[in-house]
């Protein structure tokens, strides 16, 4: 069967893709192709330049050496000119695209090993934009240009920005694709997660952290309104595809109580994804047919699909 690996977005909680992918590698599930939309697609595109063991492990580590000054650089005159309305973002996109430029040992779609899909945003028409030839940087920085954050991101004359508001879990476009079999690896789940997580191979401790209800600043508000649309969209992907494809959506850390733009949890959240999904395979099955929650699980009638994340 032709296997896509889908990687959707989640700012720095992207580090959980790293030790999803080294547990497929584990299992002997290998991508065929990859399609990636924001965090997801500059994992997708590690990947895709090596898809093996070896690529997990790397990207494992190159998670590790993350910093916040390299893709969320503080500069106080660009912040408050953001929040005067200034200019239409806080932060510059240039720290990024140096860290890809740094980090990617490939300049174009055309030099990775297998086929690599990236998605982004047309900030003028709200439509989903695929990209698979060509440089390959471009798009990474356009998928990854979080509205109000970073500045939309032109390509080919298009603005564009993250492609999670478009197109946040794009299966639709992995089955477009040829794929008959669809390995979904989120930024985030149900599974209970202590950020003390240290060693894998032992039971993730039962204590998440409590949320905060509601969310306590505007920002909070607006990203959490935002991600609960992207994560009904993606229901509506899942059940859309189950029948189009053998769909799996493995199994995450909770991130709830974590700071999507800090770095410090990022070789915990690896270690529980790693050991969550490496307990899941054995047992994994398909998405079922019908309405399902956040995960992939059916949904009965007098259950809701809005499960918190």
């Amino acid at each position: 069967m032709r296997t896509a690996w889908v990687m959707p977005g989640g700012s720095t909680f992207g580090a959980i893709q790293a030790g999803l992918a080294t547990a497929l590698f584990e299992a002997g599930v290998r991508p065929d192709l990859l399609v990636g939309t924001s965090a997801g697609s500059l994992n997708a595109a590690w990947l895709a330049g090596d898809p093996s063991s070896r690529g997990a492990d790397e990207l494992r580590a190159l998670w590790g050496t993350m910093r916040r000054s390299d893709i969320f650089p503080i500069q106080p005159t660009r912040i408050l000119a953001g929040k005067l309305g200034i200019t239409n973002h806080l932060m510059t996109s240039t720290g990024l695209a140096r860290w890809i430029h740094r980090t990617l040992p490939y300049r174009t779609f055309e030099q990775a090993e297998i086929p690599l899909t990236v998605t982004a945003t047309d900030v003028d028409t709200g439509s989903a934009v695929y990209f698979d030839r060509g440089p390959v940087l471009p798009p990474l920085v356009a998928s990854c240009s979080i509205p109000g954050l970073f500045p939309p991101f032109q390509v080919n004359g298009q603005w564009l920005v993250d492609g999670g508001v478009a197109a946040f879990m794009p299966i639709s476009r992995a089955v477009e694709l040829g794929a008959e079999r669809v390995f979904v690896l989120p930024c985030g789940g149900g599974e209970p997660f202590d950020r003390r997580f240290g060693k894998r191979g032992g039971h993730v401790p039962a204590n998440a952290p409590t949320p905060p209800i509601p969310p306590r600043s505007v920002s909070g508000v607006s990203g959490a309104a935002l991600g609960a649309a992207m994560l009904t969209a993606a229901r509506l992907d899942m059940q859309l595809n189950s029948t189009r494809c053998e769909l799996y959506i493995l199994p995450a850390p909770s991130t709830v109580g974590l700071s999507p733009y800090s770095f410090a949890h990022s070789t915990a959240l690896i270690e529980a994804a790693w050991s969550i999904a490496g307990a899941w395979y054995p047992g994994a099955r398909p998405v079922p047919a019908g309405v399902v929650d956040n995960w992939g699980r059916p949904v009965h009638d007098d259950q809701t699909a809005l499960t918190p994340n």
